[in-house]
């Protein structure tokens, strides 16, 4: 192999990283651990899994589903637009996962 294909076989190499680095789904995934660490660096985690196991353990999907509600409108805009945008990139990310495993593929 000659010098020039040598360059030409690295600037595709570049090329070709560079699309997937920049993919809608790198993007999306990107989106997903932006917004996750969002929320770790804003909130205890470790209450919020201890106030929602003593939730579980009392029983009900009422109590739960008031348990979020009441959880995600009384935080600040911060973490509501990191729960936001997390929960639509997980959305988007698992559309895309049941599309790619329900479409057929052509060879």
């Amino acid at each position: 192999m000659n010098n020039i294909e040598k360059q030409v076989m690295a600037s595709v190499g570049v090329i070709y990283t560079v699309r997937r680095l920049t993919s809608m789904t790198a993007l999306k995934a990107y989106a997903l651990a932006v917004s996750l660490a969002g929320i770790a660096a804003f909130v205890s985690v470790s209450n919020v899994v201890q106030n929602f196991t003593s939730v579980l353990q009392s029983g009900g999907v009422d109590r739960i589903l008031n348990y979020v509600l009441v959880a995600v409108t009384q935080t600040t805009l911060p973490v509501q637009l990191a729960l936001l945008i997390g929960t639509m990139a997980l959305l988007s990310l698992a559309v895309e996962m049941v599309r790619s495993v329900t479409q057929p593929r052509y060879a």
